[in-house]
């Protein structure tokens, strides 16, 4: 096995989740863009470029059967690891039940590939795999058991692997896609299955967190964001959110970590490179000015004894380490330097509540 990456960390990722509310905050600022998109299709698709735990993607089912009740959603997710798979997996049973015309799919391929993984049978020279469920029955109970199952259970087990290559990048065993929907709405979905979407490209593309944020400008447009901008419909959206830290969080990783830059560019930079550098053919896109949110590290309650991950300083500073994405072996180091880490957890608690800042913003394709 290579290089530990730091996304890696499951317990740093879940801990962060867990105590603070940017899942929340990420949804309610995706939610005006589902209510604006098309009515007078008859269905619409949405792209979740990289879902997590599955929250958002959820969450934006959830908000896309309130505004288009009628319409069938094709909603696809990219997710390279097996366990944020399964917690995904795990929150559709519901979704199925409240909007039955609902195609959902997985891949885990990369940003540049999402656009040939429907239709392909080999991508880098490696077969796809490919896995269709579709549910019998009318309850989440029985969606559940469907979904959590042994047959899915076990081509996931056998095909969602990943390999981390000598300098840490992490990328898929297999290419790997599954599409999950519902038999008796089969004649409305079975037309979009081997469909490959020449045409018909995504409506609204979300990408959260989808890079690291000290990579370059021109790392995030080439890797990321500049493959997501082909993938758009006319008059499609692609929405992009990221960490920037917050002036609370900076000054104390300047603590620790005098040297380091965490946050190098801001997402004005990301937006002005678009407009220097043309991604194919640029000038069909529009770019809204960047927006920036807060959201709060959670008080746990008083006299409650924190569960997991508490909500100490120490919870606190392995947040703010996760947000900066810190790697591994400079955190080592630190750990070493007893003075600079007292100096960093006094900072910290003369800081009081933690505040997380993001950007957010909008690419659309304009023809």
């Amino acid at each position: 096995m290579g290089k530990k990456r730091f996304f890696d960390d499951r317990l740093k990722y879940l801990s962060f989740i867990q105590n603070t509310s940017e899942k929340k905050c990420i949804s309610e600022r995706i939610y005006p863009h589902v209510a604006s998109m098309p009515e007078n299709k008859t269905y619409l698709r949405i792209l979740d470029a990289g879902t997590g735990d599955g929250t958002i993607k959820s969450n934006v089912i959830k908000s896309f059967h309130r505004y288009h009740p009628y319409t069938s959603l094709l909603i696809t997710g990219k997710e390279v690891s097996y366990e944020d798979l399964k917690n995904t997996l795990e929150k559709m049973p519901d979704r199925f039940v409240e909007h039955p015309n609902l195609l959902v799919t997985m891949t885990n391929v990369k940003f540049s590939e999402l656009g040939s993984i429907e239709s392909s049978n080999k991508i880098d020279d490696k077969k796809v795999k490919k896995f269709n469920l579709v549910l019998k029955s009318d309850n989440s109970f029985d969606f559940n058991q469907q979904i959590t199952g042994s047959l899915l259970g076990s081509f996931i087990k056998k095909n969602w692997g990943i390999e981390i290559d000598s300098k840490g990048r992490t990328s898929y065993s297999n290419p790997c896609i599954v599409r999950i929907y519902r038999d008796d709405h089969k004649r409305y979905l079975e037309s979009f299955i081997e469909n490959d979407y020449e045409n018909n490209n995504y409506d609204l593309i979300i990408a959260s967190q989808a890079y690291r944020a000290a990579a370059s400008v021109n790392s995030k447009v080439k890797n990321v964001i500049g493959p997501l901008m082909r993938l758009l419909n006319k008059s499609g959206k692609l929405l992009v959110t990221h960490s920037s830290g917050g002036r609370t969080v900076q000054k104390i990783l300047k603590v620790a970590f005098k040297d380091k830059e965490a946050f190098p560019n801001t997402a004005k930079d990301i937006v002005d490179y678009l407009k220097d550098n043309p991604v194919g053919e640029n000038n069909r896109y529009s770019f809204v000015k960047p927006i920036s949110y807060g959201f709060n590290f959670k008080r746990a309650p008083d006299q409650t004894v924190a569960e997991l991950f508490g909500h100490g300083i120490d919870a606190k500073w392995a947040n703010i380490l996760y947000v900066g994405q810190i790697p591994e072996k400079d955190i080592q180091a630190l750990d070493s330097k007893t003075a600079l880490i007292q100096k960093v957890k006094n900072e910290i608690k003369k800081a009081g509540q933690i505040q997380f800042k993001n950007e957010m913003f909008t690419i659309k394709k304009l023809r």
